[in-house]
């Protein structure tokens, strides 16, 4: 389970050529077997039975290529001991369209499981339609969790503050309010910390 700053944060686009009149890539992956040092006639390739071995001789290797035929750039990157997931944008919840409500955008993280499972478990939630990109582009976080009656609930988080009492290395937060039973709910209350606030003063 990703954590939902993951999702969005400390990406880098691949760049295309200057004036790539079509910036579209065409993925291809490849998977091989790579071999640690050089293997004399007398050897035999080291396999060890320990599922965490890291000195064996032969080891899985990927080689993803994005080529693009326009601008003719290509990027290759390598990597071994590879772990390849295929999933979709709605159980992985990045790659979807954000959730306009209450004024607000809310991106939304990973699903608990799929199939089961109608809401993503968690919320990153912004004041413009800009997909966040960095920690400073969020104005605030959703987060699902069971009260003791297993209950589903939401919380909320906003107003960013490095020092603030509540989040996490990623997002931390001055304030925090909880037990919503809707996500619009907790929407509608991180809107109202951004609001002008009206202070009556006796004359």
């Amino acid at each position: 389970m990703n954590i939902i700053g993951d999702l969005y944060f400390d990406w880098q686009d691949l760049a295309h050529g200057r004036d790539c009149p079509l910036p579209v890539w065409e993925p291809q992956l490849r998977m091989d077997q790579g071999f640690r040092g050089r293997l004399g006639h007398s050897e035999v390739p080291h396999e060890c039975a320990a599922e965490d071995c890291r000195h064996a001789s032969l080891f899985r290797r990927f080689t993803l290529r994005l080529v693009c035929r326009s601008c003719t750039r290509i990027h290759i990157l390598t990597g071994e001991d590879v772990g390849i997931t295929r999933t979709t944008t709605v159980a992985y919840g990045y790659g979807q369209q954000a959730l306009e409500m209450e004024g607000l955008w809310l991106w939304p993280g990973e699903r608990t499981s799929t199939g089961t499972d109608d809401e993503p478990r968690e919320w990153l939630v912004t004041r413009t339609p800009r997909e966040p990109v960095t920690p400073e582009d969020v104005a605030g976080t959703i987060s699902r969790y069971l009260t003791a009656g297993y209950h589903r609930r939401w919380q909320a988080s906003a107003i960013a503050d490095p020092t603030g009492a509540y989040g996490d290395e990623q997002l931390r937060w001055a304030r925090r309010e909880g037990e919503y039973a809707t996500v619009a709910g907790a929407a509608g209350w991180i809107a109202a910390q951004y609001q002008p606030q009206t202070i009556e003063v006796a004359v």
